[in-house]
């Protein structure tokens, strides 16, 4: 019976003893891991980017914390950047990030929104349209944000000359559930899209709702000129030269309207 104690008595201290000895391996672990984000930290603030990837990479191969392992490709992104990579190593970055965080929209609206940016960049319009159809489609997004997102996405859908498409979008931020103040960019684009079309009398009659629903200068003055512009090719000389003269001021760029203004006063003595 003592020799039964004894030896039981060991076996726990031995069991003891290598569960104290994996606990503090684990720790050792865990402990690496997070040296190599403070160290990461560090030579992202000393600008050493090729030491940076080199942690962040390491970092992110074996971390498990959701919140850091955020902070740290948040901080590779940066570093991709500064260290002059190509933006497709940008991409494939986030497109990791994209299926790491799709549970979660307010980290996917950071990610699909930069995924757009870079593919407006690189001129690839078609999936930077795929990016942005994403990205409206989260939920918790401000009027600001749903607004741009529907704005880039019909931009690039008139990029890729699939105008039916562009027009569609804008009209459904124009029908989303908000004040009209809030949209009234994407009305803004939909009469520039007009324009382009040669729809003049769809162009003076948007440009006519924003001007009345009391826009900042910039906008009445963009708006402004639109209108007149498309009163002169509608025939409606006299009008367009009234409306010239009252954007002028609030137009970006008063000389170009100078010259309309010149250029119409003079057709308008012949």
């Amino acid at each position: 019976m003592k020799i039964l104690r004894r030896v039981c008595g060991k076996g726990l201290t031995l069991c003891l003893c290598l569960v104290f000895a994996g606990f503090l391996c684990a720790c050792k672990d865990q402990s690496m891991v997070g040296d190599d984000l403070s160290a990461a930290r560090t030579a992202v603030s000393l600008r050493d980017w090729s030491l940076a990837e080199r942690l962040l990479e390491r970092y992110l191969r074996e971390a498990r914390d959701a919140d850091l392992r955020w902070e740290a490709w948040q901080q590779l992104l940066v570093v991709l950047n500064a260290a002059g990579q190509e933006p497709r190593a940008t991409l494939e970055c986030l497109e990791t990030m994209l299926a790491e965080f799709a549970d979660n929209d307010a980290r996917s609206a950071v990610i699909l929104r930069r995924m757009g940016e870079v593919n407006e960049g690189l001129r690839r319009y078609g999936r930077a349209a795929d990016a942005w159809n994403a990205y409206i489609g989260l939920a918790g997004l401000s009027a600001e944000q749903t607004v741009d997102g529907y704005r880039r996405l019909a931009a690039m859908q008139f990029n890729l000359r699939r105008f039916d498409a562009g027009e569609d979008t804008l009209q459904q931020c124009l029908a989303l559930p908000m004040a009209d103040h809030d949209k009234i960019m994407c009305m803004y684009d939909l009469a520039d899209q007009n324009m382009a079309r040669e729809r003049w009398q769809d162009v003076a009659d948007l440009c006519q709702q924003i001007l009345d629903s009391d826009p900042d200068k910039i906008l009445r003055g963009l708006a402004g000129y639109l209108l007149a512009d498309a009163l002169e090719q509608l025939g409606k000389g006299k009008e367009a030269l009234k409306n010239f003269e009252l954007a002028r001021d609030d137009y970006p760029n008063p000389s170009v309207i100078d010259n309309r203004i010149a250029h119409l006063r003079k057709k308008l003595k012949k």
